[in-house]
């Protein structure tokens, strides 16, 4: 008798679950088809992008390209921590890959898709996997849609905005939640995208804050607030803007004045303007390292948004001490 050699076992890609649950979202003004075999994916989804949904009102903001998103979920945990070691990787400017020790995916702007294999228990790890993993896939595709990435927070009231760039570390994300208590809607705490076509647009990223472990020190309602993700290796508690009151009704500007914030210091806040030249030179020399890749283009919007000139704000080691001089370039604005 022969004998008969085993049929290896089949790969997960080989038995996919059909993508039964999905939804469009136009996230930066594009609709993103967002398609997935497990439900949770879409309510996570939903808690990451809903804002855009307001962006259905207003047809002439939507680009007339789409992108789709396919998220592909099997039961299972992560490997390692509380937290799954999240690794990306962009080898080119159309794609953006990122794993962990049992997922996958691919960014291909290119193709205007994104594609990702993942399990439950990365799933249910719910904001760290809506930042680190979803948010990533999702805008590795759109920011290279002429939708440039700028690290900065974005501060409203009314139509009036006003930029809070700086190096990491600087403080953007712990003042865009003190203005928050103190009235203002945040459009984004980390980073806003630049759209130069048909003309200027700032889309932000609203919805969420996610604070440094330290920032409990400010804030005594936060007192005995946990870290639930990480970002960019460090611990982070994230902060619902909702449920400051602190969302816009909107989640794009169509023209906002810039402050780049210097590292604290001790004694009192202080404030300067800038020309534009100077202006452009502090926005540069704040980028963080993942803007190399966007390195040949990125000059372009902060030429432009650095155009009028601004402020250099050195916020000194209490956040709220430094809403007064937030006050005055609003202030200022409402002048111009």
């Amino acid at each position: 008798m022969n004998e008969q050699t085993a049929a290896p076992p089949p790969h997960r890609l080989d038995h996919e679950d059909a993508l039964t649950h999905g939804t469009v979202i136009p996230v930066l003004g594009i609709r993103v088809t967002f398609e997935s075999n497990d439900a949770r994916v879409i309510e996570v989804v939903e808690e990451a992008f809903h804002a855009w949904h307001n962006v259905e009102h207003s047809p002439r903001l939507i680009s007339e390209i789409s992108a789709r998103f396919r998220i592909h979920v099997e039961t299972g945990d992560e490997a390692g921590g509380p937290h799954a070691d999240i690794r990306i990787r962009a080898p080119d400017l159309p794609r953006t890959l990122l794993g962990t020790s049992r997922s996958m995916g691919i960014a291909d702007a290119a193709r205007r898709e994104a594609l990702l294999y993942t399990t439950s228990g990365l799933v249910h790890d719910t904001q760290h996997f809506r930042h680190n993993v979803l948010e990533v896939l999702t805008f590795g595709v759109l920011t290279r849609l002429d939708r440039m990435p700028l690290g900065a927070a974005c501060i409203t009231k009314g139509d009036t905005a006003l930029l809070l760039t700086g190096a990491d570390g600087s403080g953007r994300s712990t003042l865009a939640y003190a203005a928050a208590r103190a009235g203002y809607a945040i459009l984004a705490e980390e980073r806003v995208t630049v759209q130069l076509e048909p003309r200027l647009r700032l889309w932000g990223t609203p919805g969420w804050l996610h604070l440094p472990a330290d920032a409990v020190q400010h804030f005594e309602e936060l007192k005995g607030r946990e870290p639930d993700l990480i970002v960019r290796g460090s611990p982070r508690i994230s902060i619902r803007t909702g449920s400051l009151d602190a969302l816009p009704a909107m989640p794009v500007a169509q023209r906002a004045a810039v402050c780049v914030l210097a590292p604290a210091m001790p004694g009192e806040p202080t404030l300067e303007t800038l020309d534009a030249a100077a202006l452009q030179d502090a926005m540069i020399a704040g980028l963080d390292a993942s803007a190399d890749v966007f390195a040949d283009s990125i000059a372009d919007s902060i030429a432009v948004l650095a155009g009028h000139g601004g402020w250099r704000l050195r916020v000194g080691p209490d956040p709220h001490r430094a809403l007064d001089h937030i006050n005055a370039m609003f202030d200022a604005l409402t002048d111009a």
